[in-house]
């Protein structure tokens, strides 16, 4: 059984010295495209690393613009929140004011009411005496006219 092997395997020598080239460039050129493939790859990375830190420092040039904006914004906030707050106590203080002079005005309406009121009650009273003075000349006089004629 041996030597029928032994035959048939020099038989297949030829064959096999043919296809162990062809393996080898076979395998050498997969090698190889494993190679250019991993190369391809590591280049790949590599921009993409450059791409990525150029979107990085893009980002932080761009949010320092955002913060130095927000900065800006934050100022006018306070300074309109302090103008607010002046304006509050200037309402404030204006309503107190107001109140104030209401008040008064109401105690000058009531005195001009009562002067009012004092000025009618005057002025009837004046007239009732003028009445009452007429009358007194009148009767008067009609007593003289007719006790002097």
């Amino acid at each position: 059984m041996w030597p029928k092997t032994l035959a048939q395997l020099l038989e297949l020598a030829p064959h096999i010295t043919r296809l162990v080239p062809m393996a080898d460039r076979y395998l050498q050129s997969k090698t190889d495209r494993r190679e250019a493939s991993q190369r391809a790859m590591e280049q790949l990375a590599d921009g993409l690393r450059g791409d990525l830190a150029q979107i990085a420092d893009n980002l932080r040039g761009d949010m320092g613009q955002m913060a130095a904006a927000q900065a800006g914004i934050y100022h006018q906030l306070k300074e309109q929140g302090d103008t607010l707050a002046r304006i509050a106590a200037d309402v404030r203080a204006t309503r107190l004011a107001t109140d104030e002079m209401e008040a008064g005005l109401a105690r000058i309406e009531a005195r001009v009411s009562k002067l009012w009121i004092t000025l009618f009650a005057g002025v009837v009273l004046v007239g009732l005496i003028a009445a009452a003075i007429l009358s007194v000349f009148a009767v008067l006089h009609v007593h003289q006219f007719l006790h002097g004629s």
